[in-house]
Formats: C-alpha cells, sequence, structure tokens
C-alpha cells in the first residue's frame, strides 16, 4: 500500500513540474530578408533553431495587415480588421490567450520595446476599436497589470528574458511570455537598414536567452516569428517601400512541441496551437 501511495505522489509531483510553458517571441515586421540581410554580418542564431515554417499574415478586411490585427489573430485566434485590438470582425470581445492564462492559474508576462499602449503587445490584454485609442489601452493595461507581469516599453527586449522567465517558471501551472522587438519593424519604416540590424541583433539574442529557458525547462515551447514584414526588403538587403508588405513570415520554434510549427500556416493558428499547448495537454 504504502508503494502505490509512493508512486501515486510521484506521479502527481511529476504531472506539476512538467506544467507546459510558451515562449512567444515576435520581431515586429521581421520578414525572411530581414534575417538573411543582417546575418551578413554577423550569425543570426533564430537561424538555427530547429523548425523552420511559415506563416500567412492578412487580416479580416485588407490582404495587408498592421500590427493591431495580426498581433490580436495571435491572441485570440480569429482574423479581424486593421487598427483593431482584441476584437473580433464583428466588434465582440476576444479572450486573449493570456487572459485566458490567468484564468487558468498560469502565469502571464508581456514584454516589448514599443510605447507604452503599443498595438503589438496591448493586443494581449486590451479591447478595442482603433489602436489610436490609447486612454482606453492604457486603462486595460493599468487593470491587466494586477494579474500580469507587464512592461511596456523597455530599452532592450535582451535585458528582461532571463530575468523575466526565472519569475514566471515559479508557478508550478506553468506560463505564457509574449517578448516583442518592435523597433525592427519602426527602423524598417524609415528604410533605415543598420538601425534595424541593431535592433534584430538584440532581438536575436533575446531568443538566445530564451532558447537557453527551453534547455533548462524541456517543458517549453519556443515560438519565434513576425506580425508582418515590414518595408518589402529585397534580396540584395535594399528596402522596396515604407509600408507593411502581404508577404508570407518566417516561424521558428524550439522545445517540447516545436514540431507543430513545421511547415505553412495561418496567423490564426498560432493561436491554436499554443492553446493546445497550454491548456490541451
Amino acid at each position: 500500500m504504502k508503494k502505490i501511495l509512493f508512486l501515486f505522489v510521484c506521479l502527481l509531483i511529476s504531472k506539476v513540474s512538467l506544467a507546459d510553458n510558451v515562449i512567444l517571441m515576435i520581431g515586429d515586421g521581421m520578414g525572411e530578408n530581414h534575417l538573411k540581410c543582417a546575418s551578413a554580418d554577423k550569425a543570426i542564431y533564430i537561424m538555427t533553431l530547429p523548425i523552420k515554417g511559415w506563416v500567412h499574415t492578412h487580416s479580416a478586411n485588407n490582404q495587408i495587415t498592421d500590427s493591431a490585427a495580426s498581433a490580436t489573430a495571435y491572441a485570440c485566434g480569429e482574423k479581424t480588421n486593421n487598427r483593431m485590438l482584441g476584437k473580433f470582425a464583428g466588434g465582440d470581445d476576444c479572450q486573449t490567450i493570456a487572459e485566458k492564462a490567468v484564468q487558468e492559474g498560469l502565469s502571464v508576462g508581456i514584454y516589448s520595446t514599443d510605447y507604452a499602449t503599443g498595438a503589438t503587445p496591448s493586443a494581449f490584454f486590451a479591447h478595442v476599436y482603433n489602436r489610436n485609442d490609447r486612454k482606453t489601452i492604457a486603462s486595460y493595461k493599468l487593470r491587466a497589470q494586477n494579474v500580469m507581469d507587464i512592461k511596456v516599453p523597455v530599452s532592450k527586449i535582451s535585458q528582461e528574458v532571463e530575468a523575466a522567465l526565472n519569475k514566471l517558471k515559479n508557478n508550478t501551472k506553468g506560463f505564457f511570455a509574449m517578448f516583442e522587438g518592435a523597433l525592427i519593424d519602426t527602423y524598417s519604416h524609415h528604410n533605415k537598414l543598420d538601425k534595424m540590424k541593431e535592433e534584430l541583433y538584440d532581438f536575436d539574442l533575446a531568443v538566445k536567452f530564451a532558447s537557453d529557458f527551453v534547455r533548462e525547462n524541456p517543458d517549453t515551447t519556443l515560438i519565434v516569428l513576425a506580425d508582418h514584414e515590414t518595408g518589402g526588403l529585397s534580396d540584395e538587403c535594399r528596402y522596396t517601400q515604407k509600408s507593411h508588405s502581404g508577404t508570407d513570415v518566417p516561424v521558428y520554434a524550439d522545445g517540447k512541441h516545436a514540431e507543430l510549427f513545421d511547415g505553412k500556416q495561418d496567423n490564426i493558428e498560432i493561436y491554436k496551437k499554443m492553446y493546445q499547448i497550454l491548456f490541451e495537454n
């Protein structure tokens, strides 16, 4: 009887200690050629991750998405219209994966180099018709900070990863973390290639730290992608426009469920796969 009880306790401990975690890392505006052009000067760790796939990024009302609609697709698993955050295209609020994680007792962290009410981080906790409704977004952020670790903006995303993940992992139910390198997009809008590379190198270092965490915490899945491509960066490393393009973006993955992100997929499928990892295993 004692032996059976001991085995049962061990099983419970094993299940608790192996709660699944998801780290979602978004290089805003980071297309395939952003990585290739940056790798001409310095090795890019992201490109060494074991799984690579592709993501279609169009929004509900446009073949070329903005950050609000794309981040909402990742956060909610449904297409929405450009400029809308945390809402379905019809206007109803959607429960984000971050909000679901809080509801289920997981820890949540949101970190970005974007401005305080930036579209990508806000998509995980705010619900507004227009991304420029900064007053309402700020009120959502204030409330969300009671249940999520939110740091927006930060100066360098690489400086946040280790401390954030070591804090979040203390929850035995698991965690969801989103890290964004926002200025890859900003400098691409201005066609500033060298500045874009600097931001991408810092984002890449953040990914390396996250991957190291995965090595030490094998119950974790790391997903690295973009919300869209910005600047129409060519194979010759020249910008061809100052806006977003509709080209597919790469997704790289590492860790426990990395194979789920292989191949071609729509951006709403990223949400569905993260949901499966966090809540259905």
